[in-house]
This record gives structure tokens, C-alpha cells and sequence, in this order.
């Protein structure tokens, strides 16, 4: 069974197909800067200065910040939205604008008609404001002490005391959250005014207190390096573990196809599981091997930037298998299952699909996307994500659950796998002719 795996493994990197995953892998994670990271390292925070920001659910700051945002996309008819994780400007027809109208009224306390008008009234100062000229009163021009002279100029004034709206006084969060919720549905989903997504608008600065806790969490419990490497994995899941092994597995069981070796393999005395396990092994291995590299040439620069900390040096090592090795599993049981049942590279357009949904579920979910049915969990939130400790924290038990569910779902795709295999050894279900003409159709038709 050792000599069968290292023949295996020896027929994967041999080929062209694996370098150039290799090569695609590399490419990709230097185009993220994760052979960067560290930068400016960690300090400990001193009283006194300013430590970032946050977001926090505080109706006081979120209430007026997303009312004034949603009332200028109002009065340009250009919202922001990202259905798909990809920005899209959303104009609305005028049936929807009112609409739009009748949320602000109800969210001002005045009448849907004097909404239109002050829409309106804000329009045109807008556009006039543009175009406004400077003019010099007769007490513009002020001479100053080294005997120069300056100009101090006027704009025109168009805007009005009326084209300012506030929310109404007695609006509380609830009702607020509810409003918002009907102006997302309204532009079709995916932006800010999302109840979920409305803590987005609640960026508040951190105190020193909490600065110092964050601190300490990324000393005392990541040890610095598990930051470090946990937005590595954020990066190497998202980008390309768990869409470019299909590709790998799609190749080799189709090669055997190409080669006519599929008679031959059928007739060897090893069982159907035991082909097709250590054929799963072999990806898994030959994949995981430059992920570890990669994971290692990452974190090992930041090791001399912080001398005098306890790290933790197989944090590469843990974040690979914990985080990566379950998205490579999926990845690579899809390519074999499919590739298996009809005898096409149906399964790269089935993960692509999958890939690109689950990538583009919307950007709120980059910052802590640790959904059950996530194929690439994500903890990304810009410069410093890998301080970001107790946010992982909160979300450990999600990813774990996510994780199993997934080595779980390639454990059964690989099962499903062996009894095909098994069936066609057997004389069943032939050459699959009947995918293979669907898949071909499709694919030319497409072209």
C-alpha cells in the first residue's frame, strides 16, 4: 500500500498540471502580500495615543451616520450595493423611489410629498453648488502683516434650511433597524442598510484599555505567530485551496481515461478502496506539501521582529491542517466524485460555481465569515487582521463546526466515489455516454 501511494504521489508531481498549481498557488498568494506581513510589528499600546477603531452596535452612531448616507444615494438615485460580493450601482425606477420616499417619510415624520420636494430642492443645490463662481465683497480683499494681500471669497448659498432632514425624534432602534432592512430589500440586497450589516456605520475609536487587551491576547494567547499565519490561511483558503485542486483531481483521473489505462487499473487485485483512497491521499499530500512551504515562508520572517515573545513556531503548521486541509479535502472529493460518475470535467465548472458563490457571499462577511456551509471561512479586516484574536475567539466553535462538516461531506463524496468505481469494474453504468454527450452539448453550446 506504501509503494502504491508513492507511486502515486510520484505520478502527480511528475506532471505538468501539478506545477503549474504550484506555480498558480505562489502567484497568487504574492499578489496578497503574504510573504509581507509583518511590516510594522506589534507594539505594546502607551496611554495617550490613538489605537484604531472598532465597530460597535451604538444606535447613536449608527442611526444618524446610515440615514444621512442613505439620503444622499437618495437624491443621486445611485446606491451602492454588492449582491455578489461585487460593487453594483443600483438606480431605482421612479414607483421604487417613491417608495424609497415613503420610507424616509415615515422615518422623518413628514409627508412623502415634501420628501420628493426637499430630494428635489437638495438636487439642485447640488448641482449649482458645482458651478458657483467665487465673488469678492468689498470686504474681501485684507492686507496681511508682511504686506500681502488675500482674498477671502464667497460661494453662493443655494443650499436651504429645508433640504436638511433628521431622523424624528422619537424613532428608536428597532423601528430604525426595520426601515433600513425594507431599503436594502427594496434595492435588491447586499448593501449597508441591511439590518445585519448596519453595525458597519457604529465605527467607534478604541480606548487604551481595550488597545491593551488586544495586546495581550496576541502575546499571551496567539503567541503573535498564530495571528500571522490564521490571515495566511484566510488568504490561501479564499484565493486558491479551494478551487484549484479540483483542477488536479479532474486531471488525473481523466488521464487514465486519455491513456486508456482504465482496463488495466480495472483489473488489478487491489480493491476499489483502496485505489481510490490512496489515490485521495496522494492529492492530499502532494497538495498540502507547498501549502506548509508557503505557510512557513510567511510566518518564518516575522519570528526576528519579535524577540523576547514566546511564539509559537508550529503555528503554520496547526492553521494548515485545522483551517486549509478541510477545503482541499472538498475540493479535490468533488473533482474525483464527478469526474468518476461522468467521465467529463463537469466537476470544475460545479466547484468554479460553488467557489464564486461562496466568495462573493458580500464583503461583510470577509471581516468574520464563519458560516456553517462556507467553503473558505474568512478573518480579513483590512491592515492588522492578525491582531484580531478575540474575534477569532468568539467564532472558534462556527469554524470548527464548518470544518468538520466539510471533511464530513468529502469523506461521503469519496464513499460514493469507491461504489462507482466499484460498479464499473463490475461492467456497470459503461462509459457514462449519456454525461458525457449532456456535458458536451453544454459546453458547445456555450462556446
Amino acid at each position: 500500500m506504501v509503494m502504491l501511494f508513492i507511486q502515486e504521489c510520484k505520478k502527480i508531481v511528475g506532471a505538468i498540471p501539478y506545477w503549474l498549481f504550484v506555480a498558480a498557488m505562489l502567484l497568487a498568494l504574492f499578489s496578497q502580500g503574504v510573504f509581507h506581513f509583518v511590516g510594522e510589528p506589534l507594539q505594546e499600546p502607551e496611554p495617550g495615543g490613538h489605537y484604531g477603531t472598532k465597530q460597535e452596535e451604538n444606535p447613536a452612531i449608527i442611526m444618524p451616520a446610515a440615514f444621512s448616507r442613505l439620503w444622499s444615494e437618495f437624491c443621486a438615485n445611485d446606491y451602492t450595493t454588492y449582491p455578489i460580493g461585487i460593487v453594483k450601482h443600483i438606480k431605482l425606477s421612479s414607483n421604487k423611489q417613491d417608495k424609497m420616499a415613503e420610507i424616509f417619510s415615515e422615518l422623518t415624520g413628514i409627508s412623502k410629498d415634501e420628501v420628493l420636494q426637499r430630494r428635489q430642492e437638495t438636487a439642485v443645490a447640488s448641482h449649482d453648488s458645482g458651478d458657483a463662481a467665487f465673488q469678492i465683497g468689498e470686504n474681501s480683499m485684507q492686507q496681511q502683516e508682511d504686506g500681502s494681500f488675500t482674498i477671502a471669497s464667497e460661494k453662493s448659498e443655494n443650499r436651504t434650511s429645508k433640504e436638511n432632514l433628521t431622523i424624528r425624534d422619537d424613532m428608536n432602534y428597532v423601528d430604525f433597524r426595520r426601515l433600513m432592512q425594507q431599503a436594502d430589500d427594496l434595492l435588491g440586497g447586499g448593501s449597508d442598510y441591511a439590518a445585519k450589516n448596519l453595525i458597519s456605520y457604529g465605527t467607534v475609536p478604541l480606548t487604551y484599555e481595550e488597545a491593551k487587551e488586544r495586546y495581550e491576547l496576541a502575546v499571551n494567547k496567539d503567541h503573535i505567530t498564530s495571528g500571522y499565519a490564521r490571515l495566511f490561511a484566510d488568504y490561501a483558503g479564499v484565493m486558491v485551496l479551494s478551487i484549484l485542486p479540483v483542477f488536479l483531481a479532474v486531471v488525473l483521473c481523466m488521464k487514465d481515461r486519455r491513456s486508456k489505462m482504465q482496463a488495466l487499473i480495472y483489473t488489478k487485485r487491489a480493491s476499489s478502496a483502496k485505489i481510490i483512497l490512496i489515490r485521495y491521499l496522494a492529492l492530499l499530500a502532494t497538495v498540502m506539501l507547498p501549502v506548509i512551504m508557503f505557510s512557513y515562508l510567511s510566518n518564518i520572517p516575522i519570528w526576528s521582529a519579535y524577540k523576547g515573545i514566546t511564539l509559537d513556531y508550529l503555528a503554520p503548521l496547526t492553521y494548515a491542517f485545522d483551517w486549509l486541509l478541510p477545503s482541499v479535502m472538498i475540493s479535490t472529493a468533488v473533482g474525483m466524485f464527478l469526474t468518476e460518475l461522468t467521465g467529463t470535467p463537469a466537476a470544475v465548472a460545479v466547484q468554479s460555481l460553488w467557489w464564486l458563490l461562496d466568495t462573493n457571499m458580500g464583503i461583510q462577511s470577509v471581516q468574520a465569515g464563519y458560516g456553517l456551509f462556507r467553503l473558505a471561512p474568512r478573518h480579513n479586516a483590512g491592515a492588522k487582521s492578525y491582531f484580531r484574536t478575540q474575534d477569532y475567539l468568539d467564532h472558534w466553535e462556527n469554524l470548527i463546526q464548518n470544518r468538520l462538516l466539510l471533511v464530513g461531506l468529502s469523506l461521503l463524496l469519496i464513499v460514493c466515489t469507491i461504489l462507482i468505481y466499484e460498479k464499473k469494474r463490475k461492467g456497470f453504468l459503461g462509459e457514462n455516454k449519456f454525461f458525457q454527450k449532456a456535458f458536451f452539448r453544454i459546453r458547445d453550446r456555450s462556446h
